[in-house]
């Protein structure tokens, strides 16, 4: 069960979206903290763009009434929309589905293919046993120089948004991928 503060974190994050006029792009799925987001940033009179995989919507449910939404075939075709529709991405507490799509950015950024902003969002350190685990691959080499510094941290939505703001100001119609 995810802890009353990690839901408040992504009700207030996609609150804090619509009210700054800054788009959600996400998955599509209903449930999960991304899910919360999305309806949070809808209700707030926010842009909102979901890509769900068609194998997921019996499982996770489809936000069909939450923004724009399309369905796709695969998972590389959902990371591949989601990614070009974003300036930044905001991870927020998540599980392996989340870890995927932000290692998957951050290899797209490793490589040279993008330059997108990352912002861990922490509750009680969630993204402490991560950024160690980035911190390793550096000290072993493994990783591009600095790449673990280049992520940025927040603890609310407020300050994600904030951090992200480079990004979001340079389009009218920023968004931000939540994951």
């Amino acid at each position: 069960m995810l802890p009353p503060a990690t839901l408040q974190l992504a009700a207030d994050f996609g609150r804090r979206c619509g009210e700054r006029g800054i788009g959600l792009v996400y998955g599509g799925g209903a449930r999960g903290l991304t899910g919360i987001a999305a309806r949070a940033a809808h209700a707030a009179g926010g842009s909102v763009l979901g890509f769900m995989l068609q194998a997921l919507i019996e499982r996770e449910g489809a936000n069909v009434a939450v923004g724009e939404f399309h369905v796709v075939a695969t998972l590389a075709e959902r990371k591949r929309r989601i990614a070009l529709e974003c300036d930044a991405v905001v991870a927020l507490p998540g599980g392996i589905g989340t870890l995927d799509e932000l290692t998957d950015i951050l290899t797209q950024d490793d490589i040279g293919l993008t330059q997108k902003p990352v912002c861990l969002v922490d509750v009680d350190g969630f993204w402490d046993p991560f950024c160690a685990m980035l911190e390793r691959f550096d000290a072993y080499g493994v990783l591009r120089a600095g790449l673990e510094r280049d992520l940025l941290r927040a603890g609310s939505a407020d300050g994600a948004l904030d951090l992200c703001s480079v990004a979001c100001e340079r389009r009218h119609a920023a968004h931000l991928l939540v994951t």
